[in-house]
């Protein structure tokens, strides 16, 4: 990824996930303003299951560490929703468009929360993110609707919620209220 300007002093950038950062996402995960929104395992063993495979390339998921000064703050993902059957299946009832891409993201750094960091970090992701997906129409996002931090950072930089209710899914990071947000791809 390419490092984004967002109109601040210190840029954020990306780099990708390495096993190196795997102590900093048990750390993160752990976290009691990531925890409750951000339910995967927060153990070692639980890290490099799930965010092994997306560093050797197996999973189609891209991660990313962002950066502010050189130092992490926090953690962004995308992918083409047609790559993960599970989430296809547990967004179609929202009406969601399903040959869009997703993305997930979390402020590790609890220092940094509630500081406008939220809405730089999508900016910044959204900016390549249309770059690197030219086919797809759309950003698709599922929050947690006990999440307003979360929820109005995306609402901040232009998703539109489109769909509220329970998610029929077995990953429980989806677990209770969900809502569905979808930013179109910009015209110009």
């Amino acid at each position: 990824m390419t490092p984004a300007s967002t109109g601040h002093d210190t840029p954020i950038r990306f780099r990708p996930l390495g096993r190196t950062d795997f102590p900093l996402l048990t750390t993160w995960f752990a976290a009691p303003h990531v925890a409750p929104w951000w339910q995967e395992p927060s153990d070692p063993d639980g890290v490099e299951a799930r965010y092994g495979p997306v560093v050797d390339g197996i999973d189609a998921t891209e991660a990313h560490i962002v950066t502010m000064g050189g130092a992490p703050v926090g953690l962004v993902l995308r992918y083409r929703i047609a790559d993960e059957e599970a989430w296809r299946t547990t967004l179609a009832p929202s009406g969601a468009p399903l040959d869009a891409f997703g993305i997930d993201y979390l402020i590790g750094d609890p220092d940094r929360i509630g500081r406008g960091l939220g809405p730089r970090m999508l900016t910044a992701l959204l900016a390549d993110s249309w770059n690197r997906y030219p086919d797809c129409p759309a950003c698709v996002v599922g929050v947690h609707q006990g999440n307003r931090r979360s929820w109005r950072a995306l609402e901040r930089v232009g998703f539109t919620r489109i769909w509220a209710g329970a998610l029929v899914s077995d990953d429980p990071s989806d677990a209770g209220p969900q809502a569905v947000y979808v930013l179109e791809r910009p015209t110009s």
